[in-house]
């Protein structure tokens, strides 16, 4: 079969610029949203008079069979193919003739892939956004199992204050809650159908568009047919939101790596999600963790490749945006896959709850010790100086700050009394935080209930 647009040309493609210039290598995957928006285009043809009752149902019923090929993988490509839109029109030629070369009609590849995509970001979105919703159900899980334990936070990866381990893996509850509405935002703006822009200028047919929009089951239609063809901020939306998302579940990789190590054993992985070392047979490593964490710089890339790939393209279409794929389609793959690792990992992972204050320094209650002086009608910035020098003399004379004696508290201050030893206590230190979204008990439980009203909330909705 002849190129589609191998009219104008006299000379043959060199194989090598056919290899250079075919996309179906990676675009094939489109197979079943090009089939979707071709059965609705045929339905529009038919009412613009292009088609007959006839010969619609002629070519509906061939897109069908065509589409058992797909699912039977009996699809057979051909060397022509450059793409999925004209291996689909080429086959369906094949089935029913030249009715079959009427499919094209009004319509431009242009408007094609870029239809293609929205249908497949549509319901890539969807499955990307139950996803999540799945993993805050485990995150609220475990922090209602590990309300009452208490472990140090860290700033500068140095001890900070005490929290209660259900208050950190609350705060996963709530970045992926920001993570899942990007995505329901980027949802919107997804929900647009180009088909009828043409090449640029808009079909000449007196197609309705309404009919594709109803058929194809998209909410709103592309107001302007330059910006339905070149527009791909869509692609870009969703890219920053899947790196985004990799990005919080690299950070939590990288506390649950840690907090894996012999220096910490705070918790320990599942044998499902760890592996071994080919050399050193003690070794119980992070993997799945530490490829989450290398997985994010991937997503991170292919949002940059999208937007370098956009800017100085001049509108509206240029090959260039052929590139646009293998970056999504890398990124919708490693966004979901790691999901569900990550998923996988917390959901099985063991807390260690001897460990998680064993190694906890009593200088993790300066704060505390400030804040008791505060309360006594010292000003913070001044109780904060007078905290640092009682660090600091515990650290010349190596003691304990819970072992300083009185006596060499009140040259310090005349406001320490004897109830300053109470201070040096984990539940009392952790439930001084008693402030909506703080870390006492009372409102990590407030925290937990908010989630469960947001997954309600969520539920509600889509019905």
């Amino acid at each position: 079969m002849a190129k589609l647009w191998g009219g104008r040309f006299s000379a043959p493609t060199p194989k090598l610029m056919e290899e250079f210039n075919d996309s179906l290598s990676f675009d094939r995957r489109l197979w079943k949203e090009e089939l979707e928006a071709s059965d609705a285009y045929a339905l529009a043809l038919r009412d613009a008079g292009i088609y007959s009752g006839r010969e619609l149902a002629l070519v509906r019923a061939a897109f069908r069979e065509i589409e058992t090929e797909f699912v039977n993988e009996r699809f057979a490509y051909k060397a022509e193919d450059e793409d999925i839109h004209t291996a689909i029109e080429r086959r369906l030629v094949e089935k029913i003739g030249e009715t079959g070369k009427k499919i094209h009609s009004g319509r431009s590849r242009n408007e094609q892939v870029t239809t293609d995509e929205r249908i497949y970001l549509k319901k890539t979105t969807v499955g990307v956004i139950l996803l999540l919703k799945s993993l805050q159900k485990t995150a609220v899980r475990i922090a209602s199992d590990t309300i009452d334990d208490i472990v140090p936070s860290y700033t500068h990866l140095q001890q900070a204050q005490l929290i209660r381990l259900g208050h950190y893996f609350m705060s996963l509850f709530f970045m992926i809650q920001d993570d899942k509405e990007r995505f329901v935002d980027v949802l919107k703006r997804i929900d647009i159908l180009p088909l009828g822009s043409g090449a640029a200028a808009g079909s000449t047919l007196k197609l309705d568009r309404r009919i594709l929009k109803r058929e194809l089951g998209f909410v709103a239609l592309s107001p302007n047919s330059v910006y339905g063809v070149s527009d791909r901020a869509f692609i870009t939306e969703f890219l920053y939101a899947a790196a985004q998302t990799l990005v919080h579940l690299s950070r939590f990789a990288e506390d649950l790596i840690i907090w894996s190590s012999s220096e910490f054993r705070f918790i320990e992985l599942n044998d499902m999600y760890s592996t071994g070392s080919s050399m050193m047979p003690q070794k119980k490593n992070p993997d799945s963790l530490e490829l989450i964490r290398g997985k994010a710089s991937r997503a991170i890339a292919n949002l940059n490749s999208i937007l370098i790939l956009q800017k100085g393209l001049p509108l509206t279409y240029s090959k260039d945006l052929q590139e646009d794929k293998e970056p999504l389609f890398d990124s919708v793959a490693t966004l979901l896959i790691s999901v569900k690792i990550f998923e996988g990992v917390i959901s099985t992972l063991k807390v260690n709850r001897s460990n998680l204050l064993q190694r906890v320094d009593d200088s993790i209650y300066a704060t505390d010790i400030a804040d008791y002086l505060t309360e006594r009608g010292i000003p913070f910035r001044d109780a904060h100086k007078i905290v640092g020098k009682l660090v600091l003399l515990s650290l010349d004379k190596n003691e304990a700050l819970r072992d300083v004696e009185l006596s060499k508290l009140r040259k310090l201050s005349a406001k320490f009394g004897d109830d300053y030893y109470d201070i040096f206590n984990p539940v009392k230190s952790v439930e001084r935080h008693d402030l909506y979204g703080g870390t006492s008990l009372k409102r990590v439980k407030e925290q937990i209930s908010l989630a469960h009203k947001m997954m309600k909330e969520v539920r509600a909705s889509r019905r």
